[in-house]
């Protein structure tokens, strides 16, 4: 409605004759705070457009109270105003509403709450669901959940229904926002920012953020954290219904961008991240650049990137699997593979490598095999499967070899030393970290020689030589220092610690395991829970402060 066309409404009902309204807009305000001038008042402005439109509608007057709906944010409304945002119910008081609306539902509380679950806990739609239910006196909980399970935007209870409600923001965009709302339709996972957004649509980055933050004041996003925005599920499979109309071609291509947005920064994080050097090209650079990717600048800023991104890029490796593409699962999933090494959970990790095993197979591309075999052991061998982590670490060996890759070689021996000394094998283990080593030493890959050295002083201070071992893990150190790898020298510090504390040199071992727990902290690693239960054992004054 138009402002003067409400005020017109106001005036009229305040009783004054229409035939006497002035015609234009600050005459019809004017008169309207006259009007109301010293009255006591309570006036509703429902489902206002904006604050353009609402302004001329104030009364004015001290003792008037104005209560404004609205489906976008009114951040220029002059006065006094006091903003109550409305979000989805907690799901007990989504339950009460469901009940209130229809009483005979109460002798199932549990077909109730699945309702509410099905609603996203959105008033709108429990509402909704209730009339339905209401006007159907025949049909049961269970079939009213059917029903919403096949049909729930488009479920109407007479008239309305929830797509009708949302078409009502949807409606008024213009057609560059709508087009950018319906792309948001096709993200996988649950959050974006404006990074993953440019990519989605195609704009750059500062147009990207604008849209997001217009959205968000028009109630079609949430902003769960800083410039990182969501939808409520209801909204999403409207927008994805929306979107399903544009050309097949425009949507295939947007998806594109945004996998190869993920995969690119994914890659690049991963690079900080790994802990041993990789055995061939990056995933990033199998594919373009995207126009804008956030700075990773160290290691720090790639987890907390990885972390924070940790749902989404599980989201679109998800959709690459069901969709069969190969080359995208083997390097999104060697993308994460730091992350998933990190932070686990490592069953569900074996079960993503095994799957890039398979698409690599599939693919033919015996480098991104080897890659995968390799992983594949790593997270096998942190759930314990020592066995099933040899076969696969081996299989990888060969692999390496047949390809003459060295450097794949070194690392899948290292990790063969790690899983023989695990089983008690200490020979083999030595023998696979020795020669892990040598290939490490004569391809310069000095990150590689730091970490085999740390392996080495494990494996020399569990058969009791202490001298090599700490030998072993002051090379280390010193490697680890030069080429500034916090993780290396974290774990050459604890490793010293543990050689000293195997020697009776208390003081030395609580300093050694303070430096490591100080830095494996700083880069979030998650040796840090381990250090510090090692560090309480030896004080014997509880938390390690």
């Amino acid at each position: 409605m138009a402002p003067e066309a409400a005020l017109a409404g106001l005036l009229t009902a305040a009783g004054m004759d229409a035939r006497y309204l002035p015609g234009d807009l600050d005459r019809r305000a004017g008169l309207w705070r006259d009007r109301m001038a010293g009255q006591r008042a309570l006036l509703v402005l429902d489902n206002a457009a904006d604050s353009d439109q609402v302004t001329p509608l104030l009364p004015g007057g001290e003792r008037c109270l104005v209560l404004v709906t609205s489906r976008r944010h009114l951040g220029d409304l002059p006065g006094t105003v006091v903003p109550v945002l409305l979000d989805a119910l907690p799901p007990d008081q989504a339950r009460e509403m469901f009940l209130r609306l229809a009483p005979r539902a109460a002798a199932q509380p549990e077909a109730v709450a699945e309702l509410a679950r099905l609603a996203g806990c959105l008033p709108l739609a429990i509402s909704l669901l209730a009339r339905v239910y209401a006007r159907h006196p025949s049909w049961t909980l269970a079939d009213l959940t059917a029903e919403t399970r096949a049909s729930l935007l488009t479920l109407a209870a007479e008239n309305d229904s929830i797509a009708a409600a949302f078409e009502v923001s949807y409606r008024y965009l213009a057609p560059a926002r709508q087009q950018f709302f319906r792309r948001l339709g096709l993200q996988p996972g649950i959050t974006i920012d404006p990074y993953a957004a440019a990519a989605l649509a195609g704009v750059p980055l500062d147009e990207a953020a604008g849209l997001l933050d217009a959205r968000h004041g028009e109630g079609l996003l949430t902003e769960p954290g800083y410039r990182r925005y969501a939808m409520h599920d209801l909204i999403r499979r409207y927008a994805r219904d929306l979107a399903a109309a544009d050309p097949a071609a425009d949507r295939d291509q947007a998806l594109e961008r945004l996998l190869d947005y993920y995969q690119h920064t994914a890659a690049t994080a991963e690079v900080l991240l790994a802990r041993q050097p990789r055995t061939g090209p990056a995933a990033a650079t199998r594919i373009a650049p995207p126009a804008t990717v956030p700075g990773l600048p160290d290691g720090i800023r790639a987890l907390s990137w990885a972390r924070t991104e940790r749902a989404n890029l599980l989201a679109c490796l998800d959709h690459v699997t069901r969709a069969g593409q190969h080359a995208r699962v083997v390097a999104l999933t060697a993308a994460t593979a730091a992350l998933l090494r990190q932070d686990g959970p490592w069953p569900a990790a074996v079960i993503r490598h095994g799957a890039a095993v398979q698409a690599a197979q599939q693919l033919g591309d015996r480098l991104g095999h080897a890659d995968a075999l390799s992983n594949l052991a790593v997270v096998r061998r942190l759930t314990g499967d020592y066995p099933g982590a040899a076969e696969a670490q081996d299989a990888a060996l060969g692999v390496y070899r047949s390809l003459g890759n060295r450097l794949g070689q070194a690392n899948a021996l290292n990790e063969l030393g790690g899983v023989r000394r695990y089983t008690g094998d200490y020979p083999g283990a030595a023998k696979a970290l020795e020669a892990a080593l040598g290939l490490a030493r004569d391809l310069g890959s000095r990150g590689g020689e730091a970490e085999v050295l740390n392996e080495l002083g494990t494996l020399h201070r569990i058969r009791g030589d202490l001298d090599q071992a700490e030998t072993g893990h002051r090379q280390a150190l010193d490697v680890a220092r030069e080429i500034d790898s916090s993780w290396g020298e974290a774990c050459a510090l604890a490793g010293l610690g543990r050689c000293a504390l195997a020697a009776g040199r208390t003081a030395e071992a609580q300093e050694g395991l303070r430096q490591a727990r100080e830095i494996f902290q700083k880069i979030g690693a998650a040796e840090a829970a381990s250090v510090a239960a090692e560090l309480d054992a030896l004080t014997g004054m509880g938390p390690a402060a």
